[in-house]
């Protein structure tokens, strides 16, 4: 059980569980955030403030997933990694082509693009069965279970 955050501590761990999930979601509409990072940072605040609304984020259709999978066994779903290079690849792709910006900047654009994808390529990847996840089992507890 974690120990719950009492006083200024919990006020200042409502204001950075707030502050994680604002980066969270403009990662989601800008190529080159992370957005995982900042979800598992939100969910370690939440978690010591709010533990009921820390099993509503860990339960979100989108995000609970691949948050799940990250606490149950350190990794990430090779279809979340495919799914975040398809997203860096056209939106970065697209305002490369598209936009008018200066040569510089597209420069800085494309290195922030690779540096992210490289990040993403270097993670784990998650097993398991997602049933057992979703339901609150992770792989390592299934195991200990059998025994």
């Amino acid at each position: 059980m974690v120990e719950p955050a009492r006083g200024v501590k919990r006020v200042l761990y409502w204001f950075l569980a707030a502050f994680f999930f604002t980066l969270a979601m403009v990662g989601v509409i800008l190529p080159g955030i992370p957005t995982t990072p900042f979800l598992l940072l939100m969910c370690y605040f939440l978690l010591r403030v709010s533990p009921s609304l820390h099993a509503k984020a860990m339960a979100w259709p989108v995000v609970g997933g691949p948050l799940r999978d990250w606490r149950d066994q350190g990794g990430v779903r090779r279809n979340v990694k495919c799914l975040a290079y398809a997203m860096v690849t056209v939106l970065v792709g697209s305002t490369l082509v598209l936009s008018n910006l200066s040569l510089l900047l597209k420069t800085l654009i494309l290195s922030a693009a690779i540096y992210g994808i490289s990040v993403v390529a270097r993670l784990p990847v998650a097993r398991g069965n997602r049933d057992a996840i979703g339901a609150g089992v992770g792989v390592g507890t299934e195991r200990r279970l059998q025994k």
